[in-house]
């Protein structure tokens, strides 16, 4: 502290401590002032987005029932198709709250749904190059993948087939849609193969939406295993499989999953085909 030289310095003194401190007060009043006066900002409306569609993958020429699992887009205007020239719409039919899924973040596999129909042209190209825009107020969601089948290849999985003595047979070249229903479901295919032949096994899930993490594995007529394959490379957590086959015989084809988790969603898309 600075003493003062003589006793007439110190109304100076006290006058200006007196100013700071007035200083001081009003800043701090200011502060609180804007404090208790500042609003939380709402929140802005997100735009919808898209977990899965259900069924995975469509067929060419028909007319198509889906569910939609997203997160916001039960405020949805528009279901557009792009991809094609003119681009389709699909028509809305329901809206409403998803059906949870247990073990999953809502943000996973979403909290609404949308039920819609759209019909395909015959000539639409296999593949996936066809993708779903949830139109909004909010905005449009990011377009999501829609795997396009030729009219006649998609065939459903036939129950029961868990396990060698109930294994479904295989349609080489067809893709069939499979579910693991429950934890300790598995889905076993059966197919007879020619010495020399290899054998190409993928299947299409995560990378459509859907929950489940699967694993193929080939066995041979005496359920001793040959092969298996989890994650593909440059598949995410889909597998595929290729395998020769060594001798001529009935073969056995089993979609696991590897995590202890299973629901609607824990959905599959199997292709099995065979080369000289």
């Amino acid at each position: 502290m600075v003493e003062p030289k003589t006793n007439a310095d110190i109304p100076g003194l006290w006058a200006t401590g007196l100013r700071l401190l007035c200083f001081y007060a009003a800043a701090l009043w200011t502060v609180q002032g804007l404090a208790e006066g500042q609003k939380p900002e709402p929140k802005k409306p997100e735009p919808p987005a898209i977990a899965v569609v259900l069924p995975l993958g469509v067929e060419a020429g028909s007319r198509q029932k889906l569910t939609l699992r997203g997160l916001n887009v039960t405020n949805a205007t528009a279901v557009r198709l792009i991809g094609l020239t003119p681009t389709l719409t699909a028509e809305i039919k329901e809206r409403g709250a998803a059906p949870k899924i247990d073990g999953f973040d809502s943000k996973r596999v979403g909290d609404q749904r949308l039920e819609v129909e759209l019909s395909l042209p015959s000539n639409t190209p296999a593949g996936t190059n066809l993708a779903l825009v949830v139109v909004s107020p909010d905005g449009d969601s990011k377009p999501f993948p829609l795997l396009v089948a030729a009219a006649g290849r998609l065939i459903g999985e036939q129950e029961p087939n868990n396990g060698f003595r109930e294994a479904g047979a295989l349609d080489f070249g067809k893709t069939v849609r499979g579910a693991l229903q429950t934890l300790t479901d598995i889905d076993v295919f059966r197919c007879e193969l020619q010495a020399g032949q290899t054998l190409r096994a993928e299947v299409v899930a995560e990378r459509l939406g859907a929950t489940l993490d699967a694993t193929l594995s080939l066995y041979d007529a005496q359920g001793r295993l040959l092969t298996s394959n989890d994650d593909a490379q440059g598949s995410g957590r889909d597998p595929l499989l290729e395998f020769k086959v060594p001798s001529a015989g009935r073969y056995l084809l089993a979609v696991s999953g590897v995590t202890e988790k299973a629901g609607a969603a824990s959905v599959y898309l199997l292709t099995v085909t065979t080369a000289p």
